[in-house]
Order: C-alpha cells, then sequence, then structure tokens
C-alpha cells in the first residue's frame, strides 16, 4: 500500500500522512510535513512518488485541498495543479467522489517506447506480462533514486563483445543487461545495481572505471541499494517474484 511505502520511505519527515487506497482509487487526505523541514521540496518528492504509484496500478488520485495545516488553499491547488490534478467539476466531474480535485492515472511517456522496443526484440519472453513487469521496474528504480535523465538501458538477448558479465555500466549513461534466460527478478536486480552506479555518477562519486572493482565502496554501495530497490519493489507487485 503506497501509505506504507511513503511512511517508510519520509517518516522522519512527517508529522502526518493519511492516505486511503482502494482497489481503483486513492484519496489523499492530508500530507504534513515538519515545520522546521517545510520548503525544502520534500512534499514534490511524496507527491512525484504518490503519482508515480497511481499510474503504475492506474489508480485514480483524489483529494481536497485545506488550510488546516498552515497552507493556503490557493496555493496548494497550484501545487497540485502541477501534477496533474484538476478541479473535479464540469466536464472533469467524477460523481463517485465528492473530493474537489482528481488526477486520472496517466500512461508513463517513457515506458512507450522501452515497451515498443523490447516488443520488438521478443526480451525475456512472448509474454507481454514480462515486458511490463521489467518496464515499469526499470521506471520505479530510476523514481527511487532520483535518476530523471535519458539514460539508456538496454536489455540482451545474446552474447557482445561488450557484454562478458550479467550487466554493465558505462559513464556516457548507458547500461546493457543480458537477459537470455534468466529470471525476471535477477535482470531486474542487474538493471537496479547499474542503475545505482549511473547515480553514483552523477554525483560524482565514480571517478575511474575501476571504482566498480568487485569489495570496493561503490559496488558495495550498488549491491546494497538494488536489494532495496527489488524489496520495495516486490511489496507493491509481488509478481517479481515469481
Amino acid at each position: 500500500m503506497i501509505e506504507d511505502i511513503l511512511k517508510e520511505k519520509y517518516d522522519e519527515y512527517l508529522d502526518g500522512l493519511d492516505i486511503y487506497e482502494k482497489p481503483n482509487s486513492i484519496t489523499l487526505s492530508r500530507i504534513v510535513i515538519k515545520k522546521d523541514l517545510r520548503e525544502k521540496g520534500l512534499g514534490k518528492q511524496i507527491m512525484t512518488d504518490l503519482v508515480s504509484y497511481a499510474d503504475q496500478h492506474k489508480k485514480t488520485i483524489v483529494l481536497t485541498p485545506s488550510s488546516d495545516f498552515g497552507g493556503s488553499v490557493s496555493r496548494l491547488v497550484q501545487f497540485y495543479k502541477g501534477f496533474g490534478f484538476v478541479p473535479n467539476k464540469g466536464k472533469n466531474k467524477n460523481f463517485e467522489f465528492r473530493d474537489t480535485m482528481i488526477r486520472s492515472p496517466k500512461i508513463n511517456e517513457n515506458m512507450k517506447p522501452l515497451i515498443k522496443q523490447l516488443l520488438r526484440e521478443a526480451i525475456l519472453s512472448k509474454d507481454e506480462k514480462d515486458i511490463r513487469i521489467v518496464s515499469d521496474f526499470i521506471n520505479f528504480a530510476k523514481d527511487f533514486l532520483g535518476i530523471d535523465d535519458g539514460i539508456k538501458v538496454d536489455l540482451a538477448f545474446e552474447r557482445t563483445p561488450d557484454l562478458k558479465t550479467t550487466a554493465y555500466y558505462n559513464l556516457l549513461g548507458h547500461v546493457k543487461v543480458y537477459a537470455k534466460d534468466r529470471a525476471i527478478i535477477d535482470v531486474c536486480r542487474s538493471i537496479a545495481h547499474e542503475l545505482v552506479h549511473h547515480k553514483q555518477n552523477l554525483e560524482g562519486r565514480i571517478t575511474q572505471n575501476n571504482d566498480g572493482d568487485d569489495g570496493s565502496p561503490i559496488e558495495n554501495e550498488a549491491n546494497a541499494v538494488a536489494g532495496v530497490i527489488i524489496r520495495k519493489y516486490g511489496k507493491i507487485n509481488p509478481s517479481i517474484y515469481i
């Protein structure tokens, strides 16, 4: 459930978080950031995670902006509009909900070309469910790590001279993962591992190609964080373990 996910990730920054989730909808009742931590972008981070989850799970989000916790209603309305919310009235009226703002789930535009590419190359299997799991996981991992650039992730079904192990990342922003005869969870773990390296690179913490040697701090961190990403994704999409 998204409330549990957000509390696990942001609990130390919050004075309150109430979200009610149903099979097809999410009602955001309140997000209260601790006073000394406001105006630092935490609300934006939480909303980004929330709408990403809603899009992945095809759920409508509804809410009613309130000044009860210190913010102005007009400012909150503009804030939520930035995440795709619209007034729940007129042509957008959904009589299932009484809340004043509503956001319908959106297809991730970055996912569309990736899915098409995987379909063309017949990656993993002919089962579109497998393809969508991998595509969904890539976007989840990028969101978790705060990666919003155009890093390229390729899945290979045959060995190539540049792919002697299960995966690699080069400093130009390209991840390549060997996928033939591997379980989806193993492929996703490799993807997460290499995306962590990309994040390290963006932060200026990878200075030489040999920083990723076995046992190095950079490599140990990639292993650990990749494991965290897999576990968090598995909580919301257990099918990754099948």
